[in-house]
């Protein structure tokens, strides 16, 4: 008779009450655990219309991508890198200075590229338009992601 009065006290204090927001986490952790089957198409799509958001953001507020503050507090909440590709500076990957030496060449337009095995880079160029009609290139906006935040914004 014990024996069944611990179980049922055991039982009992076992039920396990969640709270919504404990509910709500636990599912969420779940769904990133989950495997997800992508296409690069897909990865390259979602690479885009984020990039696309930020570089809007950027544009909106900095155009010229002086303002070190807004660009570092917008990439740390987004969990990017941001840089600003600009023919002044030496410091960049291979990839990166194709990308400017493409853009100095020609009037060319946003890009995705692959940085490795788990990094992405989006470009936006930046262009001054002069009183004759012609265009110069001045830098570029460059924003990278990882492989797994892509994925994982992938509904």
């Amino acid at each position: 008779m014990r024996y069944l009065i611990i179980l049922g006290v055991l039982v009992s204090a076992c039920t396990g009450n969640l709270t919504d927001e404990q509910r709500k986490k636990i599912k969420e952790n779940m769904a990133q655990g989950e495997i997800k089957k992508v296409t690069e198409s897909e990865i390259t799509d979602a690479t885009y219309t984020w990039g696309r958001k930020l570089a809007a953001a950027i544009e909106k507020k900095d155009r010229l991508l002086t303002n070190s503050t807004f660009l570092d507090s917008l990439a740390q909440a987004e969990g990017v890198e941001i840089v600003a590709l600009q023919t002044t500076s030496e410091a960049f990957r291979s990839i990166e200075k194709q990308l400017l030496e493409a853009y100095m060449s020609s009037a060319g337009g946003e890009n995705v590229q692959k940085m490795g095995a788990d990094s992405l880079l989006y470009t936006k160029p930046v262009f001054r338009e002069h009183p004759d009609g012609s265009t110069e290139f001045m830098k570029a906006i460059a924003i990278r992601f990882t492989r797994k935040q892509i994925v994982l914004s992938i509904k």
